[in-house]
Parts: C-alpha cells; sequence; structure tokens
C-alpha cells in the first residue's frame, strides 16, 4: 500500500469520527427537543394553556359618545364632558432600598422648591381657594406621606371636581407636567353629562342617573334611543409599553338634538316667573312663550317653591299637570257660539249685579264687581262669569252635547305629546249626567282640565289665522351634520272656526287689554291681546268651600296684535289668600312680552353712531384692575379712586360714567358679611363670594340681579347663596 493510500484511508477515519460525533450531538439534541415537547404538552399544559387565555386580546365595549341637546341657535344645553379627579404622590413606590432612597430625595425636592408656587399656580385655576388653603393642604399630604393626596382640599374622593379645560391647564403648572404623571401624580377621568346654562330649562332638557348613565326625565329620556348611541366592540394592544384600545366593531356616537329652546328667552321668562313668585310668594308657576307661525316653543319654564325665595323645578307642570282654566276658557265658550249663531257680538245679559244663584242645585255664582247688563264683548273685557254663563246655558241647555262637539272643533282637546314623555291628556266630558250646573260652570272653565300647554296652544291659534299647530320642542335629529330625523310643523285645525267668528274673538281679546282686566299686560311699544283667568282649585273631596281657598291664577295671549309673532301662558297657583290674574299674572306677560320684543329688534350699533358725541361703554361693578386694563386698551381714560382708604389688595367696587369720564369707586368688603354682587357679571360674582367662603348656586343668564341671601347680612363659611342673574 502507497503512502497516498494510507493518507487516503486517515482521511476518511477523520471524517467518519466527525459525522458520528455531529449525529450523536444531533441525536442527543433531538432527544432532549423530544423530551422538552413531552413536558410541555403533558407535564406543563395546563400552565401553557393559562398563559395562553391571558394573551388572548379580551373583547371589550367601546362606549359611544352621547349626543348634545343644543337651542335653536345651536348653544349647548348638555353635552357629555370628561371630569377629572388628580391625586398627589408624596411617597416613593421603589422597593429596592437604594433607589427608593434617590426617588424620594427627587419627590422631596420637588416638593420643598415649588409648593408655593404650586400653589399660587392652583389658585389662579380655582380662586375659590386661598394660596394659603392650598399650601397647607400640600404641607398635610407631604408630611404623611400619602400615595393619593386629593389635588383640591375639602373635596370627596370619589367626586370629579375639575373640568376639561381646567385639566388642560394643570399640564402648565410645575408638579403637574405630563413627565410627572404616575411618579407624582395620576389622573383619573368619567364622562359626565354638563350643562353649560345651569339650571335654565332644566326639566325640558332633562337629567341622569349618573351611577347608571341611564336618562330619568324630559327630553334626555325622550330621546334616549338617539342620545344614546350604538356600543362598539375592541381590544386591548400593548405597543411600545403603551396600551390602546382597537375597535375590531367602531361605536357609533349618539346623535344631536335640535331644540326650539332660546336660551335668552328662557332667561328672561324663568326671571319674570321667580319675580312675579316672590312678589306674591307664590306656591308654584309656569311659563311657556311660543312662537306664533311654527309653535316652536322658545321658553318653557315650571317652578315650584322649596323655600324662602327659593324656587326649583321639580317637575314639568306645563304638560303633566292638567288644571281647571277658569275664565281663560270663556273665549273657547264665545267661539263656539258665535261659530253656531247661537249668539251675536250685539247680544245683551244681564248679570245680576254680581251675584246669580238662578241655575240651581244650591249652586252661587258670583262676579268680582257687580255688574248690570252686559253686551258680548264687555262679558269678555270685564270676565263676567254670570255673563257668559248665562249665554251659554240659554244657548244650549237642551243640547248640551253640541256645545262640547264644539269645544272640540277647536282642537283645544288634543293631547299634545310635545315630544316629552309622561304628557297629560286634557278632561272635557262629552257625555253622562248633564245635571243644573254643569254646563255654565263649563262655560267658565269649570268641570273641564286641561294642561296649561292646551290653552296656550288655543290662543296660539286665534293669532296665527285661525289654524292651530301642535307645540314643538325638537326641529331635528342629526348624526355628523346629517339630518337623521325631522319634526315638520304640523297641524292641528286648518280652521279652529270661520272666519268672522276668528275676528270677533281677536277684537274682544284686544278689548281685554285695552279697558278690560287684562291692562297690567299692555305694553306702550305694540298692541297686546289676551285673557286673564283666576281658576279656584278644588279640595278633593272637601271641594271648593272648606279649607283655605287656593287658586291657578293666568294671563294668556299674543303679541304684537296686530301682527302676532309670540303667545305666551303665566299661570301662578297660589296656597291660600286673595288673588287674580291681572294682578299677578298679567305684569309678569308684560315683562316677557316687552323683553322678547326689544331682544328680537336690536338695531346695528353704526346706526346710532353720532360724530358729535363720545361713544360710553357701560362698566359692570366687579374686578376694576381688569375694567382699567380694558379701558384703557381702547384708549377711555379713568380716574381711580378709592372709597374710603388705601387698600393695596383691594380691585373690587363701581364705576361711575355718567359725567362722560369713568371713576372707579374702590370697595373693601367686611369678613363674615355678604357683599352686594348686583350688577356685577357672573364671573366677578362668583369670584368673590367664593373666595370669601360661600357656596353659591346661579339660574339665568347674563349680570347679577339678585341676591338671596341680601348683601350687609352676616354668614359663616360654607353658607350658600343664590344669585339670580338677567339680560
Amino acid at each position: 500500500m502507497t503512502d497516498r493510500d494510507t493518507d487516503r484511508n486517515l482521511e476518511k477515519k477523520r471524517v467518519s469520527r466527525k459525522y458520528v460525533s455531529l449525529f450523536l450531538i444531533m441525536s442527543v439534541w433531538g432527544l432532549f427537543i423530544i423530551i422538552k415537547m413531552g413536558l410541555v404538552m403533558f407535564g406543563e399544559r395546563q400552565y401553557w394553556n393559562d398563559v395562553s387565555r391571558n394573551m388572548t386580546p379580551v373583547n371589550r365595549v367601546i362606549e359611544p359618545r352621547r349626543g348634545n341637546i343644543l337651542s335653536d341657535e345651536g348653544l349647548l344645553l348638555a353635552s357629555s364632558m370628561k371630569q377629572y379627579r388628580v391625586f398627589l404622590d408624596f411617597k416613593t413606590s421603589e422597593k429596592d432600598p437604594v433607589r427608593a432612597k434617590k426617588d424620594q430625595e427627587r419627590k422631596d425636592t420637588l416638593y420643598s422648591r415649588h409648593v408655593i408656587e404650586f400653589a399660587r399656580q392652583m389658585h389662579e385655576l380655582f380662586p375659590q381657594y386661598s394660596v394659603q388653603e392650598f399650601a397647607d393642604h400640600y404641607r398635610k399630604g407631604f408630611e404623611t406621606k400619602s400615595h393619593s393626596w386629593l389635588l383640591l382640599p375639602g373635596t370627596s374622593r370619589n367626586s370629579y371636581p375639575i373640568s376639561y379645560n381646567q385639566y388642560k391647564s394643570l399640564v402648565r403648572t410645575v408638579w403637574l407636567k405630563p413627565k410627572y404623571e404616575w411618579w407624582f401624580f395620576s389622573a383619573e377621568s368619567k364622562i359626565s353629562r354638563q350643562k353649560p346654562f345651569g339650571t335654565l330649562a332644566a326639566r325640558t332638557i332633562g337629567s341622569m342617573y349618573e351611577a347608571k348613565d341611564s336618562a330619568r326625565n324630559g327630553l334626555e329620556l325622550s330621546f334616549d334611543s338617539l342620545l344614546r348611541g350604538v356600543p362598539g366592540r375592541g381590544h386591548q394592544e400593548k405597543v411600545q409599553n403603551v396600551s390602546r384600545m382597537v375597535a375590531d366593531v367602531p361605536q357609533i356616537d349618539g346623535c344631536d338634538v335640535h331644540t326650539t329652546i332660546n336660551v335668552d328667552m328662557q332667561d328672561i321668562a324663568e326671571v319674570a316667573l321667580r319675580g312675579v313668585m316672590d312678589k306674591w310668594n307664590a306656591a308654584s308657576g309656569i311659563v311657556v312663550l311660543m312662537e306664533v307661525a311654527t309653535g316652536d316653543i322658545k321658553a318653557i319654564a315650571s317652578l315650584t317653591k322649596t323655600g324662602p325665595g327659593q324656587f326649583d323645578e321639580i317637575q314639568n307642570n306645563a304638560v303633566r299637570e292638567i288644571y281647571e282654566p277658569g275664565s281663560t276658557f270663556k273665549p273657547v265658550s264665545m267661539m263656539v257660539a258665535l261659530d253656531d249663531g247661537k249668539i251675536s257680538m250685539t247680544d245683551s245679559v244681564f248679570c245680576e249685579n254680581g251675584v246669580y244663584v238662578g241655575f240651581g242645585g244650591g249652586s252661587r255664582m258670583t262676579d268680582s264687581h257687580k255688574y248690570g247688563w252686559l253686551d258680548v264683548p264687555h262679558i269678555i273685557a270685564n270676565s263676567s262669569n254670570i255673563g257668559t254663563s248665562k249665554l251659554i246655558h240659554a244657548a244650549y241647555k237642551d243640547h248640551p252635547e253640541e256645545f262640547v262637539d264644539g269645544i272640540y272643533r277647536t282642537g283645544i282637546n288634543t293631547h299634545f305629546g310635545l315630544q316629552l314623555t309622561g304628557t297629560a291628556a286634557p278632561v272635557i266630558r262629552r257625555d253622562g249626567y248633564w245635571d243644573a250646573t254643569r254646563l255654565p260652570w263649563m262655560s267658565i272653565g269649570y268641570n273641564t282640565q286641561l294642561p296649561v300647554i292646551n290653552t296656550l296652544a288655543f290662543y296660539n291659534g286665534i293669532a296665527n289665522g285661525g289654524c292651530m299647530v301642535a307645540p314643538r320642542l325638537v326641529t331635528s335629529v342629526t348624526r355628523e351634520g346629517e339630518v337623521v330625523k325631522e319634526f315638520p310643523v304640523e297641524i292641528v285645525r286648518r280652521h279652529m272656526c270661520k272666519d268672522e267668528t276668528l275676528e270677533k274673538i281677536r277684537y274682544m281679546l284686544e278689548h281685554v287689554v285695552t279697558e278690560g282686566t287684562g291692562k297690567n299686560a299692555a305694553s306702550k311699544h305694540f298692541a297686546v291681546a289676551g285673557k286673564t283667568g283666576t281658576a279656584q282649585l278644588s279640595q278633593g273631596a272637601a271641594g271648593y268651600r272648606d279649607g283655605p281657598r287656593r287658586h291657578m291664577v293666568s294671563f294668556c295671549g299674543y303679541f304684537p296684535a296686530d301682527d302676532p309673532q309670540f303667545s305666551c301662558i303665566v299661570s301662578v297657583r297660589t296656597d291660600g289668600g286673595a288673588a287674580g290674574g291681572a294682578t299677578w299674572a298679567a305684569p309678569a306677560f308684560h315683562e316677557i312680552s316687552e323683553k322678547v320684543m326689544a331682544s328680537r329688534n336690536l338695531k346695528d350699533i353704526k346706526e346710532a353712531y353720532d360724530s358729535t358725541r363720545q361713544f360710553i361703554p357701560k362698566v359692570l361693578s366687579g374686578d376694576l384692575a381688569k375694567a382699567s386694563t380694558v379701558l384703557m386698551g381702547i384708549g377711555k381714560k379713568n380716574l381711580m379712586r378709592r372709597a374710603d382708604r388705601l387698600v393695596a389688595d383691594s380691585v373690587w367696587g363701581s364705576v361711575n360714567s355718567d359725567s362722560g369720564r369713568y371713576v372707579m369707586n374702590y370697595v373693601e368688603y367686611s369678613e363674615g358679611v355678604v357683599p352686594d354682587v348686583r350688577g356685577m357679571g357672573a364671573t366677578d360674582a362668583l369670584y368673590l363670594l367664593e373666595r370669601m367662603g360661600m357656596k353659591v348656586s346661579i339660574s339665568g343668564v347674563g349680570r347679577v340681579k339678585s341676591q338671596v341671601p341680601g348683601s350687609n347680612t352676616r354668614f359663616n363659611k360654607g353658607d350658600r347663596i343664590h344669585l339670580t342673574l338677567s339680560m
């Protein structure tokens, strides 16, 4: 064998050993894999099944955004907004002693260096708390080394007191920068239903059960299915250590509901109603303002007395309750009789000098004045019970059901749903036993029960040329600007009566205001038509004779009478004593009509320009430092004058511009004494009162018209004060 063959054999042996070694290694590795697979498949099966379940994305509900409720001008009446609560963390969460020490030193340094600066920043955002209150509050949290110290003092741990805008401003403060989140502070949020205009039209807009996220009443309940939207489905994914929700089935946000409510007119109506209720100490009151041509409800308020000088919307009595309408029903009786040809305008009736017992049944009918002979227009103008009843009784005593048929013909018996749940239906009996007194008392608004809205719809029909339209609260429902559902004007009666009858009724209603019981509703600037009403309320089983005499007093009408644009009803309920629609309701109607017409007839300021005179803008009472800055910015000089003595930090007071120059009178407010904030804007009044330690509630919009309690009365910190605002 040659050397070459020997070398070749040796090479083969080396290669064979390598292959054998590689085979053995691979066999061992393969055996290890098989064993491991067996362990995973059988020994660790349960563990890996649990891991698999934990890694599978969880299918979660994605809640939709609830839709908005908007005014006729597109202003937000109700909207879903984020509310926040923030907690400060003064103690390290590190477990390692070395890292924990360094981390705690960082927190302590951040606190000690910036606590006063942060307290000042917080005072600017939440002026109801002083800088010292914030500083003391944070010192307590730092000393106790709390992990979750409330950002705001005196608030509940379960509340979300910080608005979205306030939260966005917090990130600019020294402690709440985004880089400190989850290290020095944490924030939690929830979606809550907010009403930017406070209690304005509260029961009409409605409210929510926050804990259940379900609607309670009002438009919130009526349109809940559309406002709520449709939930989606999704799962959580973690990308680069950040968890985010991924939508598998996207949610469909709720629709927006567009109402007919006008914010300014609603404010006018509520302020007028509160005024008359406060003046006469009334038990409850209702105002509804309607646009004649469309039936659009521009304002609707139902207030109930809840305490001295305190009136709140407990339920929407304008549509939920039925009342005997009293004398506001007399034009209905006259319309029916005139339309049937049973009476004429020249007919006269002897009104028995104010007392009549001729209908039998032991019933005694009276008038407030001793009237003798009155013709039909003067019967309505003077609201004679006896005159109206004698006319209707003589015309329909043999067939009283014909009188009720005529009432139905006008449309006043219509059950108006009004796009609200729980609306009441009118009760006008058409059949049954007709005793001697039922017809005459029905003719003057008794033995009949109507929601206030039905009475207004009747008068609105008179103003609308005899065409009764259904009252409307919602015009449309939209989603992302696209109309989902429309609610057109609904005509209930094209012709409530003959044209000649309508002209006679309109003449009589104008006569009521110019010469009759409705003079207090008249305006010097435009013609008004309407009718007063005073109905004694039944005491249930006791009837009308026993117990205190309660009344529902009203004025219902329209304006301007020669070109009707709005109709309105004011109804106020008493708990006893004398009352009348002429003295209670008519003045409130007058106030509403004049303010509404004034707001509708505002001229362009350019029309008032006079080159010979200097324009002097009005400056409200309040923060004079800010007012001075604005005046200087528009080139107006002002004189700074202190009322008593120099007070370095006082910026509050009043402004006098009668002389053509601004004189600013500073006022120093005493500790524990309620200041006079009448005439201030809501922001200044709220800032001042809460800084002094009072809890403030506000109704209406504009500047402060009245306050309860009044100025110069003593108070303790935490006492409540209610401000009524008006334009």
